[in-house]
């Protein structure tokens, strides 16, 4: 169902490509970072040919994070600034503007990478002085909090992901110890879903389209697993452990409504899967054939999808050769 495309390779240019994901926009153009034969690390895109430099050591001290990229064209990351700290950036139109850095409130950014829509507005996670950490939002001239460690949460995990309307969706550890998914807009906080009656434990990266739909990973307390999505606070199984899988990991949602599971089928190797038979809908998989070697790691997230189907992934083989892959739907 999937021919791969390879983006970009480890050899002559660049020298290593993890531990971040790659993204792509609905254009098919992938945007990853990597670290160059001749030093220093930058933001690069592709579509096949030859990959262009976005952001380079010229521009930062370096890019610590994957770049999401949108339609527009435009990419936010993370990075060192030079004379020191670290920042959130957004790479618009060939201007370079900051988000946040760490000569401000926050005492440092991350972990993980951000993740921006189509206005170039950017989610990212960070920790303000004090200790407190949270999800925040910014456009270049202003940031706001999401939520924080000073409200009832202990804990966040994953990459809080932004949609078309604003609306940030992150996975956060509750005081009393109940695990959750949570969407916020404007200054306000709703339940996608908490551990308790339903679910026994919920994945670290639920992901969210422009239509509002969740999309996640969960262990059930009545035994069994799944991935599951919510819209309009309905919650449906699309994927569980009855079947020829036996666990799941994380679910990625474009904005076609379509999900790729991270899953391990029964007997078989953890993957990317677009449905519910490992052969015929399995993208790929650790210890897949690929260019004369075999894959030993594979990683995608939720910026690592587009609404035409394509899946960028990160993929490092048995020969120590890393690979930026475009996965293209056939048909």
């Amino acid at each position: 169902m999937f021919s791969l495309t390879v983006i970009a390779t480890t050899g002559e240019r660049f020298s290593d490509f993890a531990p971040y994901v790659a993204s792509v926009n609905d254009a098919g153009t992938v945007a990853f970072q990597a670290a160059l034969q001749g030093g220093g690390t930058g933001v690069f895109t592709g579509s096949g040919g030859v990959a262009a430099e976005v952001a380079g050591p010229a521009l930062l001290a370096g890019v610590t994070s994957h770049p999401d990229l949108n339609d527009a064209g435009a990419t936010s990351f993370y990075g060192d600034i030079p004379g020191g700290g670290l920042g959130v950036f957004l790479l618009r139109d060939g201007q370079l503007q900051t988000i946040a850095d760490t000569r401000g409130p926050f005492a440092s950014i991350g972990p993980l990478g951000p993740t921006m829509n189509e206005a170039g507005t950017v989610a990212f996670r960070a920790d303000r002085a004090g200790g407190v950490s949270g999800v925040f939002v910014g456009d270049g001239a202003t940031v706001a909090t999401v939520a924080d460690t000073e409200g009832p949460w202990t804990r966040f995990h994953g990459l809080p992901v932004i949609n078309r309307g604003g609306t940030v969706v992150f996975r956060a550890d509750r005081e009393d110890g109940v695990q959750g998914v949570y969407a916020g807009r404007e200054g306000s906080i709703s339940t996608v879903a908490e551990t308790g009656d339903l679910f026994e434990t919920l994945a670290l990266f639920p992901s969210v389209n422009d239509r509002g739909t969740v999309a996640f990973a969960a262990t059930l307390r009545a035994g069994g697993a799944g991935i599951f999505t919510v819209d309009e606070g309905r919650i449906t199984q699309i994927s569980d452990t009855d079947g020829p899988f036996e666990a799941y990991r994380g679910a990625l949602i474009n904005n076609a409504g379509a999900a790729v599971f991270i899953a391990t089928p029964r007997g078989g190797s953890l993957g990317l899967f677009v449905g519910p038979d490992p052969e015929a809908d399995r993208i790929l998989a650790f210890g897949d054939a690929l260019l004369g070697s075999t894959v030993e790691e594979l990683a995608s997230n939720p910026v690592s999808v587009n609404a035409a189907g394509h899946v960028a992934i990160r993929v490092r083989l048995s020969d120590d050769r890393q690979l930026i892959l475009r996965a293209d739907p056939i048909g």
